[in-house]
């Protein structure tokens, strides 16, 4: 295995803290230079988004409980090779959730894990009325993505951010997607944050779970490129059912033309297919093939009395949901990208996950589909993630496993090539011992162009029990091992970015760079980290004028 290290004789103690301790706005561009070998042929923007900031003008008495609950923050390099720069921006998303608690000094909506309404009455209250549209939050933390030309900010909410790819600034809220409609009875919609763009069909594609007092819906949205680009059409009816609803109220008031025509745009370019819900399910991510949507209903299930519990008590949105591990199945839902129709739905083994990482279907039968996902035993995960644990460095599980599952069409079923390779250990044993590398992490990323294609290798960040993150590496899926690591002592590295060489061949999948933006933990500095694919030795370093927190995702255009 290749190791790329820093000097071990570092004295010192792991310390997270300063992963989630609050950044600032550096809205005017800062120029960095690199002094390395960084490659000339590097040339692009990488955006990031993560949480900035876990308390209100940082003032501690208001801190956050959760790792998922902090405010939006967008972070922009702009970096050229050739001239060994960098041009970074790192701004707030200033949603209405941000300015108005900044404002009144306090949280004003309820964010993943904490809720603004302090008191049990409070609580109790909203089981008997109607939610207060203002109590929705607008902040989105987790993923950025250009759609259409334009930097949308995403979470698990149904509301997504416009922003200025150049500036970051926020241009308006995205409101349009089909399921941000309300339903009746509608208790609550959880969409993925993690929207994927199918290139042969030219269309983006998300999905929804739509939670009802009465039944549960899934909502698959194909969103085309080319009906986007085409002449849009006056449509006062689409105009009125944006703007005058009162979910967003709070939010477009004053909503500029800018967003209001990407909102028409969004609108008519979307084709919505809905499908009966027996089970609503936690779904984080997804995953697509040459010709398929690969949707995982894991047996985290939405629960009525978990619901009202959680209202009550102020616990995480997945408080709501209860696992059913023990009795019940994973369901793999098969969306045909042609048509929107259902082709399948295949029992497999429990799990619970946030991330898949890749699919695709085999040479010889299109009818056999190939699922690569980050898998945990259970859903412990969500409640070690709470910031008053993991600022003590207690995570005490640790992150998922690689574990793959082959579905096939013509049978309905579902069998793990991996299964039983070695003997049940640890935390997560089953995942472990089902893994097909035995090393814990998250946050995984391959070449971008072997996406629904078979592929060999993946990136991401290590995750033992109580480090949270510690290291980078490369897998490979083929010999099934790791081939490649980074580490620095008291570093924390984020997601790496796969950025192919633009002269390599295809067959050459790892040639070209890793992006990752890393904190060092002792002096609260945040570097770009540039890997070589291949080798995965560090060829350059560029220190930023601000440390960044915790992110999640970002990509590479």
């Amino acid at each position: 295995m290749i190791k790329s290290t820093v000097d071990d004789n570092v004295e010192g103690e792991w310390n997270n803290s300063n992963l989630y301790s609050s950044t600032k706005d550096c809205e005017k561009e800062e120029r960095i230079e690199f002094k390395g070998n960084i490659p000339q042929w590097l040339k692009g923007t990488l955006y990031r988004n993560g949480s900035g900031a876990y308390e209100i003008n940082n003032d501690l008495t208001t801190s956050f409980n959760h790792i998922f609950d902090g405010f939006a923050f967008i972070q922009k390099y702009s970096i050229d090779g050739e001239s060994k720069l960098v041009k970074f921006r790192g701004s707030f998303i200033k949603s209405h959730a941000f300015t108005q608690s900044l404002i009144n000094g306090h949280l004003i909506v309820r964010q993943f894990g904490t809720d603004s309404c302090k008191s049990i009455f409070g609580r109790f209250k909203t089981l008997f009325r109607g939610r207060d549209p203002t109590t929705y939050t607008d902040d989105t933390g987790v993923t950025i993505q250009i759609v259409h030309n334009r930097l949308l900010a995403l979470t698990e909410t149904v509301t997504g951010n416009i922003l200025d790819p150049d500036t970051l600034q926020l241009i308006g809220p995205l409101i349009t997607l089909p399921y941000s409609q309300p339903l009746d009875s509608e208790i609550m919609t959880i969409t993925t944050a993690h929207i994927m763009h199918d290139d042969k069909r030219q269309m983006t594609i998300g999905y929804s779970g739509r939670i009802t007092r009465k039944e549960h819906w899934l909502d698959v949205i194909f969103i085309s490129d080319e009906s986007f680009n085409q002449d849009k059409r006056e449509d006062e009816d689409i105009d009125k059912s944006i703007f005058v609803n009162d979910r967003f109220i709070h939010i477009t008031n004053n909503i500029s033309s800018q967003a209001k025509d990407y909102n028409n745009s969004i609108k008519s370019s979307t084709k919505l297919f809905r499908f009966p819900y027996e089970y609503a399910s936690y779904m984080h991510s997804a995953s697509i093939s040459e010709d398929y949507l690969i949707l995982t209903e894991i047996p985290y299930h939405f629960n009525k009395f978990n619901a009202i519990w959680n209202s009550i008590s102020g616990g995480t949105i997945t408080d709501m949901f209860k696992w059913n591990g023990e009795t019940m199945a994973t369901y793999f839902r098969i969306i045909s990208l042609d048509t929107g129709e259902q082709i399948g739905r295949i029992p497999g083994p429990p799990f619970f996950t946030f991330h898949h990482i890749n699919s695709y279907q085999t040479k010889h039968n299109k009818n056999i589909i190939i699922v690569d996902i980050c898998a945990f035993d259970d859903p412990r995960v969500i409640n070690e993630a709470y910031l008053d644990k993991l600022r003590e460095n207690k995570f005490p599980s640790g992150a998922g496993y690689l574990r793959r599952f082959k579905l096939d069409l013509d049978s309905n079923t579902c069998i793990e090539p991996n299964a039983n390779a070695r003997e049940p250990k640890g935390n997560h044993c089953y995942s472990y011992a089902h893994s097909l590398v035995p090393v814990q992490f998250e946050l995984a990323r391959i070449n971008q162009k072997y996406i629904g294609k078979a592929y060999r290798y993946l990136y991401g960040v290590r995750g033992p029990p109580n480090r949270l993150f510690d290291a980078l590496i490369k897998l490979d899926v083929e010999s099934k091992e790791q081939v490649a690591l980074w580490e620095e002592p008291f570093t924390s590295p984020s997601e790496p970015i796969f950025v192919q060489r633009p002269d390599s061949n295809y067959d050459k999948e790892d040639d070209g760079i890793i992006l990752s933006i890393v904190l060092d933990q002792q002096a609260k500095r945040s570097f770009i980290l540039v890997l070589d694919g291949i080798t995965f030795k560090e060829l350059d370093r560029a220190y930023l004028p601000i440390h960044i927190p915790l992110s999640f995702h970002g990509n590479f255009y």
